[in-house]
């Protein structure tokens, strides 16, 4: 009877280790990781500042993270799946990146394309014209509010559409950032840019200007089917037009 008991205990004791084995061999699937990033924070020129205080969020979610003095962030433990990155300060705007995808590698998803964001422009125009000379088919011509020159350059950016409501949400050919380092400044469009822009001879054509930084914070916005300039200064002159040569 003893040996019968003690054949059982010892059964029980092989079955016991035997399941945790398995059990150490089948360990909980890693389903979450952190997301690692950073930020450079600039004014509305060339100069960076404190890169602190940045929120950087995840949309739709309750993850988010603020920036620390080097620009640096982390959103602890985020499950798996593809995510858009919403980065806010006062001054800034709001900032985002789409399709960042955190998938399993066995470490935290570092994003490698970190962005350089510029504060909101403080730079309005307070008047825009259009004119022409025998070389320069179309010049626009802006005037800003603090007025632009070489010591102190102002940023500025030209919409265009065939719709006369041109506007930063409104248009067909969004230009790059320019640099207006006087008052007026004279931006010239020669026949070659018009062609490039898609515009046919005899169509007439809208034209509206706005302040700037020069990091403007622009994103393409899948959803909108369009850029979005967070930076901009909304107010500014009304849409000038002229005819394509």
């Amino acid at each position: 009877m003893k040996l019968n008991c003690l054949k059982f205990g010892l059964i029980l004791l092989i079955g016991f280790a035997s399941c945790s084995k398995d059990e150490d061999s089948n360990p909980e699937p890693v389903t979450k990781a952190n997301i690692i990033g950073s930020v450079n924070l600039f004014d509305e020129g060339v100069t960076q500042i404190d890169n602190s205080n940045m929120t950087v969020s995840i949309e739709g979610t309750t993850f988010s993270a603020t920036t620390d003095v080097n620009g640096d962030f982390v959103l602890i433990d985020v499950p798996f799946g593809t995510y858009t990155l919403i980065y806010e300060k006062s001054e800034y705007g709001t900032y985002k990146k789409f399709n960042i995808e955190h998938r399993n590698t066995g470490s935290s998803t570092v994003i490698t394309n970190n962005p350089s964001l510029g504060q909101v422009s403080t730079t309005t125009i307070t008047n825009l014209t259009v004119s022409s000379n025998t070389n320069v088919p179309v010049i626009l011509t802006s005037t800003t509010n603090p007025a632009a020159s070489s010591v102190n350059p102002k940023y500025i950016r030209y919409f265009l559409s065939t719709d006369p409501t041109v506007s930063n949400i409104n248009y067909e050919n969004a230009l790059e950032t320019l640099e207006a380092n006087n008052t007026p400044n004279n931006f010239n469009l020669t026949q070659a840019a018009i062609d490039a822009l898609g515009y046919d001879s005899g169509t007439t054509v809208y034209a509206k200007c706005y302040g700037e930084s020069f990091w403007g914070n622009n994103y393409a916005d899948p959803n909108l089917g369009r850029d979005v300039f967070p930076n901009l200064n909304s107010t500014s002159a009304p849409a000038v037009s002229f005819v394509v040569p």
